[in-house]
């Protein structure tokens, strides 16, 4: 999945180590570029970004 804040495509990882945010319907992702943690989320029918830890850097 492409980062969506710095469109890196390699340094994309499931953000396994936070049990608070994870779920197999919406998981977390983890940009290793620029370190934005996401997920898309679905609600009322349309994808939806939510940014849990900003980018530090791009």
């Amino acid at each position: 999945m492409k980062c969506p804040h710095c469109g890196n495509r390699k340094s994309v990882d499931l953000d396994i180590h936070s049990n608070g945010f994870t779920s197999e319907e919406f998981p977390v992702k983890e940009c290793g570029e620029c370190g934005l943690v996401w997920r898309v989320k679905m609600e009322a029918g349309e994808a939806k970004l939510d940014i849990i830890k900003p980018a530090a850097k791009k």
